[in-house]
């Protein structure tokens, strides 16, 4: 008998769930519950002693939640940044990678929905498949949906002195990242690149 912690895959809380006799790994899974809790993606984050609220009647495994919510027909909430009251459901297939708390432009051109593109920001999970399509673009700094990030950010790391047994000082500088345009016009940050020339560039 094992007791877990779980968190629901908006990073919420999630019930203490007894999985009886069966042992998981930590991660992510599609859960059905023995109790009154909502079937859902949660997390095992790790076990505990204690006592459950829950009980586990099927847990099905995901490589993470986005994986998850796609193959189990839910959706993010978005908002609008700039319009009020324009929110609602867009299918989580919709998206390549998990995006909430992030800002996407949206597209639509339907009256009953709305007409254009705007920037709207994630902000919810809902147990739903909504079935329009919106072609997500992004994700992108802020609310104005003007440029994104591409890759992990690299860093310069310059050692002041050979940081032995009596310490020292590393002075981490930021250096210049690439930037292109993609298919849609929108400038992309490349994280993961420095560029030529430049006061910190591969250059100097």
């Amino acid at each position: 008998m094992a007791y877990y912690l779980t968190t629901y895959c908006d990073g919420s809380e999630g019930p203490i769930v007894d999985s009886s006799d069966a042992i998981f790994n930590l991660g992510v899974y599609f859960i059905v519950f023995t109790g009154d809790t909502e079937s859902g993606c949660y997390t095992l984050v790790n076990v505990t002693d204690t006592p459950p609220n829950e009980g586990i009647s099927t847990a099905t495994p995901f490589n993470d939640c986005l994986e998850c919510l796609q193959q189990n027909d839910f959706s993010f909430l978005v908002s609008a940044c700039t319009i009020p009251n324009l929110f609602g459901p867009v299918s989580s297939i919709e998206f390549s990678q998990f995006p909430l708390g992030q800002y996407y432009t949206l597209c639509a051109n339907d009256p009953f929905i709305f007409v254009g593109c705007f920037c709207f920001t994630v902000y919810g999970i809902v147990p739903n498949f909504f079935p329009y399509t919106f072609n997500p673009q992004g994700p992108y700094f802020d609310c104005n949906c003007s440029g994104r990030e591409s890759g992990t950010e690299y860093f310069e790391c310059v050692i002041c002195c050979d940081c032995g047994a009596t310490g020292g000082t590393v002075t981490q500088i930021v250096p210049p990242h690439p930037v292109w345009t993609d298919g849609y016009g929108t400038p992309v940050t490349q994280m993961g690149s420095v560029s030529l020339g430049g006061m910190f560039g591969l250059n100097n």
